[in-house]
């Protein structure tokens, strides 16, 4: 015989925030060890550290003016969600250098998930995405996006594009330029430099042609692809540059900001299996045109 249980009080508690972060590389938003912290841009002393769950989603709670929300118990009290707004900042590090540290604005409280309504342009917003179930291809649109980081391990057989991206006229590292990578002229991969502009792009190979019916039949590895580089780019100033973490919306705005670069070839492919390191001509660097 079951014991009779009875409930006193129940004491519901709100989450103020839900996050899930994109890896395009391996098409998944379960990454634990991030440390993300939401700060009241109000008061920037006060910040809260998020933790995950079960699902891979990062929660907050404890979030300086929303006390009165957190343990409500009528989530559906417009009145609630209106007076509750509130404008904080969040940043997103990773303590293990799998990804860029970022960070960006935030207006709570938010229905749902929170999404990073970017603002997207052509051509980034067609990068084909792999998804979980692998198809229709995924879209970068109100994703909050995971940029591999230069040291990232390579998560299994990927495409690898490197380099480290200088300022044709001034020679200064192009500290977080975003470059693209297109084969056929679809955009495969998306990378963003680092302060010292070091930039690596890991996307997947497209699909390889079906082989040639022979006797006896043999194995073919030796495919490559013709690829296309293009970045985006608005110089960084001193102020900017001191700065260890940088802001989101900042490095997306750059894709309103084509820029030339100055490749060691105008022919370009990568082999499959094999990291492609790209240089301008007689140097150890790739040049961007920020003229």
């Amino acid at each position: 015989m079951k014991p009779r249980v009875q409930i006193w009080e129940r004491a519901t508690c709100c989450a103020t925030i839900g996050l899930r972060l994109w890896d395009a590389v391996t098409a998944t938003h379960l990454w634990d060890g991030l440390e993300i912290d939401v700060v009241a841009r109000a008061r920037p002393q006060s910040r809260a550290r998020a933790f995950v769950n079960r699902s891979g989603i990062y929660c907050v709670m404890g979030l300086p003016g929303l006390r009165d929300f957190e343990l409500g118990n009528d989530e559906d009290d417009v009145e609630i969600w209106r007076t509750a707004l509130r404008h904080y900042r969040i940043e997103v590090r990773d303590p293990f250098d799998r990804f860029h540290s970022f960070t960006f604005n935030a207006d709570l409280l938010i229905r749902g998930f929170l999404n990073w309504m970017a603002p997207w342009t052509s051509p980034i917003e067609s990068l084909v995405l792999p998804t979980d179930n692998g198809s229709p291809p995924g879209s970068m649109a109100a994703r909050i996006p995971l940029f591999s980081a230069p040291s990232r391990e390579i998560p299994g057989t990927f495409a690898v594009v490197r380099s480290q991206l200088q300022e044709k006229e001034t020679k200064r590292h192009a500290a977080w330029c975003l470059l693209t990578v297109s084969i056929d002229k679809v955009i495969r991969g998306v990378g963003v430099a680092d302060k010292e502009g070091r930039v690596v792009i890991i996307f997947s190979y497209p699909e390889r042609p079906r082989p040639v019916l022979t006797s006896p039949l043999t194995t073919i590895n030796d495919f490559r692809w013709d690829i296309e580089l293009a970045a985006y780019y608005v110089p960084k100033t001193e102020d900017t540059l001191a700065s260890d973490i940088p802001d989101l919306a900042a490095i997306l705005d750059q894709l309103n900001s084509p820029r030339t670069l100055f490749p060691q070839t105008s022919q370009l492919w990568i082999e499959y299996g094999r990291s492609l390191t790209v240089r301008s001509q007689d140097s150890s660097f790739l040049f961007v045109n920020t003229v």
